[in-house]
């Protein structure tokens, strides 16, 4: 082998070598220097980021349709705030929140509305019933029926008043009875001059007579403990219970008595006990059948 030759094959030999140690370089790195090289980086995230924050920052956009229904159930609030239910014809609770209804059916806020209306009348017309006014109670049932019809407390409350009602007329019964009654040997002694004592005895037995299904409750009933309390009531469950009575509380002070209801329908089961209310000094509860 010539010199020349083995020259030429120690010159390749060392050149493969070099080109096994030269590192690979990034493409997109070549020719640029280290501040470019982070400046590409970072370019390469800001899309991202960008998409990120525009994704962030967006807002629902509300549509025309959303912001009438709002609006219309804002004017309906309005005009219940200020009692105008029904009138004037042209701005007025009822008028707006049908119209929301009109527009989204079961909407949450118009329903609400709808049955503020009705409840509103509704304890109108007791108000009415329980000063005897019989026809303004059934004027504002009407107004309730006109909003919504299928509301059943306007049943039940036109039932309540029909109990009032026919309570007083046998209470205005038996005062007459009493008033146009002959009066008995003792009384007539009593009339004559005859003992108190005589008039005081008959008067009790005609008392006794006229509270059949009564029970009169002590006026300091709830300065007693709970259980003094409950005691004192359980004759009136227990009969409750049995024949599944109606109950007619008799008391001045309207928390008072609810809270009588309260105790005597909790204590009674299976049978959900129905009862009216009226604002008079008697202390009393009357049990009535269904």
């Amino acid at each position: 082998m010539s010199i020349k030759t083995i020259s030429l094959l120690f010159t390749v030999i060392f050149l493969a070598g070099c080109q096994e140690n030269v590192k690979k370089s990034d493409p997109t790195h070549v020719g640029l220097t280290k501040p470019e090289v982070v400046k590409v980086a970072k370019a390469k995230q800001t899309p991202v980021n960008a998409k990120k924050v525009v994704q962030v920052t967006q807002k629902k956009v509300r549509t025309s349709f959303e912001i009438m229904t709002d609006k219309l159930v804002q004017l309906g609030k309005q005009a219940l705030a200020a009692n105008q239910l029904l009138t004037p014809v042209d701005d007025n609770a009822n008028l707006y929140f049908q119209a929301v209804l009109g527009r989204d059916p079961g909407n949450y806020q118009a329903t609400l509305g709808i049955a503020s209306i009705v409840d509103t009348y509704t304890q109108w017309a007791l108000n009415a019933a329980r000063q005897t006014n019989y026809k303004a109670a059934e004027r504002y049932l009407d107004s309730a029926r006109s909003v919504n019809p299928e509301d059943a407390t306007i049943n039940d409350m036109a039932a309540r008043i029909r109990g009032l009602k026919e309570q007083r007329i046998q209470a205005q019964r038996q005062r007459a009875a009493r008033l146009n009654a002959s009066p008995s040997e003792t009384e007539q002694q009593t009339i004559q001059g005859g003992s108190t004592n005589t008039q005081v005895n008959a008067s009790k037995t005609a008392e006794s007579q006229i509270k059949a299904g009564q029970y009169f409750l002590p006026h300091d009933l709830f300065s007693l403990s709970d259980d003094e309390i409950v005691k004192t009531l359980q004759p009136i469950i227990d009969k409750v219970a049995k024949d599944q009575s109606e109950v007619a509380i008799y008391w001045p002070n309207d928390k008072q008595a609810r809270l009588i209801y309260q105790i005597i329908n909790s204590r009674v089961s299976d049978y959900r006990v129905r009862a009216m209310i009226y604002h008079r000094s008697d202390y009393m509860v009357e049990l009535q059948q269904n």
